[in-house]
């Protein structure tokens, strides 16, 4: 009985337009980690959002490359930007990378 409603459950989510598959670069969300944005690659629509959330215990920042409003070095809390225009936005944590090629560094592309 247990299996026959998981099953009927898993179905109508599914048919629903959910699915199982993890949906975090699309959901315009990054965590901040210890040295890594996850995910570092993210898509995003326009005028919509993308949330940075501190989830580690060392600080970072958000650093655009095109010289948008960044976020502080901090350990906790969030920094929340909205894309106007398509392209792609590279940032990066200046406090572990000193380019926006390597180190902790992430892009969102804006469609």
């Amino acid at each position: 009985m247990t299996r026959l409603l998981l099953g009927i459950c898993l179905t109508s989510f599914l048919a629903c337009g959910g699915s199982t598959e993890p949906t975090a670069a699309a959901a315009g969300r990054v965590d901040v980690r210890d040295n890594s944005f996850s995910p570092a690659a993210v898509d995003a629509d326009q005028q919509k959002s993308v949330t940075w959330t501190w989830r580690g215990a060392a600080g970072h920042n958000v650093t655009f490359e095109d010289g948008a409003a960044a976020a502080p070095t901090q350990v906790s809390g969030s920094h929340v930007r909205v894309f106007d225009s398509a392209g792609t936005y590279r940032y990066r944590c200046t406090v572990h990378s000193t380019s926006f090629t390597s180190g902790m560094v992430g892009s969102v592309k804006v469609n």
